[in-house]
């Protein structure tokens, strides 16, 4: 396969242009020309688009933009990552230790290395799955009920 000269993943970029195609498909073709230029230059160069663009594209441009952010943000964070791989230097996937997502613990909290380092006198508690967190939840309710159960039963 051929890689792509764009900072974003080719599947994407179908999708937006299916996208525009489809918008526009009422409005004049030269508009759905005009926006995938528009979305081409911002994807390759950063360029926004200028004063004189047509309204709709520009409509459509804003209502696409933070998508392609974030295409962006994640096809360059997985280039970083197969880089990476390649070089055989390790990831963060590969080592154990994902700064994106943290666990949580059983409150709903998340667990930081701050909170572990400054109280190193609490026990450490495992970190429940929902699963779990849910049916010790059930086993101390059905608890309480048999305890209030014989107040009823006078």
């Amino acid at each position: 396969m051929k890689k792509s000269s764009l900072p974003v993943s080719r599947k994407f970029y179908s999708e937006i242009c299916d996208r525009i195609r489809f918008s526009f498909s009422l409005n004049r073709p030269s508009l759905i020309e005009e926006a995938i230029a528009t979305v081409d230059s911002y994807i390759t160069s950063g360029a926004e688009p200028d004063e004189y663009t047509d309204p709709s594209v520009l409509l459509m441009f804003n209502l696409l933009r933070p998508e392609i952010d974030k295409a962006i943000r994640r096809s360059q964070r997985a280039r970083e990552i197969s880089s990476k791989r390649k070089s055989g230097q390790p990831t963060a996937a590969s080592s154990g230790k994902d700064e994106t997502s943290r666990p949580m613990d059983n409150n709903g909290n998340t667990a930081s290395s701050e909170s572990e380092s400054t109280e190193p006198e609490e026990e450490e508690r495992p970190i429940l799955n929902r699963r779990m967190r849910r049916q010790i939840q059930q086993e101390r309710k059905r608890a309480v009920r048999q305890r209030i159960k014989p107040l009823y039963s006078r």
